[in-house]
């Protein structure tokens, strides 16, 4: 297999791949679907949580007697790291005394994982009290035991609402820097403060009317005062809408990889699955040419270079090889279309139609199988 990118397909030739596969004029229109859709159902809800999941983690943690002050999303912050501070419990004078940390990833991960082991200690010692707490259970009434269960749940409801909101500032926090599923995008990382600017701008208006797919020169200018070269447009939408379709309805605190679900139509990012162990179907987004191609697989590969190319693979071999102004869009397009088609409409146990992912209303009274 080739490990060149394939060459861009002309204007000619990419209307005559779109007509051959059925969906020539109706991509017209969809495209301005999906940007309705992009702005909407992606760029909006994300940043509602840009701006509210610092919020979150402070309102949950006071639930259970904590002090957390957290920065938000994409703040600027002191050169030498963020600050975050918690009122610990200082077991001696019977207080909160202030913990600072420049470290507000690592601290809020170990207070999450300490969260994690309340729960699954208490958990166990519920389990352990059925067995070894006849006598005293019988000792209560029936309204009394109600009361000690209702009490514990309640607390556990807290602290499992504590760490939903922590796991889902974490992933907003990785997700902005560029290191969620890194090898997407052609730089391993880039400034978050830059990524939540563009996507408060990308999100006005109802069409994604700010995307630009290849940076002008005034915006280039515009980019240089960022220590790292931010990624385009292109790159950061696609970048986007793969981690949406990984955790859809912008589920951050949920897990991608639990549920029997999640293995139909797997989804994979920035790698293939190994050649020895596949699945039958698979959908995968890629940087650079794959470097096998598996018989039930659909490839979307995203190329590093300014202007990008998106190339489709199917069926074996490259079908479209797309570069312009159109061409990030065309390729989602290309590949939902080819998941509805021939993989039930299905993503990693998800329909394309459920009102977690909503995508199949972009092709409403226009889809032709």
């Amino acid at each position: 297999m080739s490990t060149a990118f394939p060459a861009a397909m002309s204007f000619e030739q990419a209307i005559k791949g779109f007509r051959h596969l059925g969906v020539y004029p109706e991509i017209e229109n969809w495209r301005d679907q999906l940007r309705q859709w992009c702005s909407s159902v992606l760029l909006k809800p994300l940043l509602n949580k840009i701006e509210t999941s610092h919020i979150q983690v402070m309102q949950k943690t006071s639930n259970l007697g904590l002090n957390v002050t957290t920065s938000p999303v994409g703040s600027v912050l002191p050169p030498n790291g963020n600050i975050t501070t918690i009122l610990t419990l200082d077991q001696t004078q019977g207080y909160w005394q202030p913990h600072y940390s420049l470290d507000e990833h690592g601290l809020l991960q170990e207070l999450r994982d300490s969260l994690i082991y309340t729960i699954v200690a208490s958990v166990r010692a519920e389990l352990r009290g059925k067995k070894q707490d006849q006598t005293v259970r019988q000792l209560l009434t029936a309204q009394q035991q109600h009361a000690v269960h209702q009490q514990q749940a309640v607390r556990i409801s807290h602290i499992q609402e504590c760490v939903n909101a922590i796991s889902e500032y974490l992933r907003l926090q990785s997700l902005m820097k560029g290191e969620w599923a890194s090898s997407l995008l052609p730089c391993n990382s880039f400034p978050v403060d830059y990524t939540v600017q563009r996507i408060r701008e990308l999100a006005e208006g109802t069409c994604v009317k700010a995307y630009e797919y290849n940076m002008r020169e005034d915006t280039r200018e515009k980019n240089k005062k960022w220590s790292m070269e931010p990624p385009t447009d292109s790159h950061l939408l696609l970048y986007l809408f793969c981690a949406f379709l990984e955790h859809p309805n912008w589920m951050l605190h949920l897990d991608p990889n639990s549920g029997i679900h999640a293995r139909e139509n797997p989804l994979y990012l920035g790698v293939l699955p190994p050649k020895e162990i596949f699945p039958e179907k698979y959908i995968a987004v890629v940087s650079g040419v794959p470097s096998t191609l598996h018989p039930g697989a659909c490839v979307l590969a995203v190329d590093k270079q300014n202007p990008t190319r998106f190339a489709l693979y199917w069926d074996n071999k490259v079908q479209f090889s797309l570069q312009g102004r159109t061409a990030a869009w065309d390729s989602m397009l290309l590949m939902c279309h080819i998941i509805k088609v021939s993989y039930g409409g299905v993503v990693r146990g998800v329909n394309l139609g459920s009102s977690s992912l909503n995508i199949l209303q972009v092709f409403e009274d226009l889809m032709k199988i």
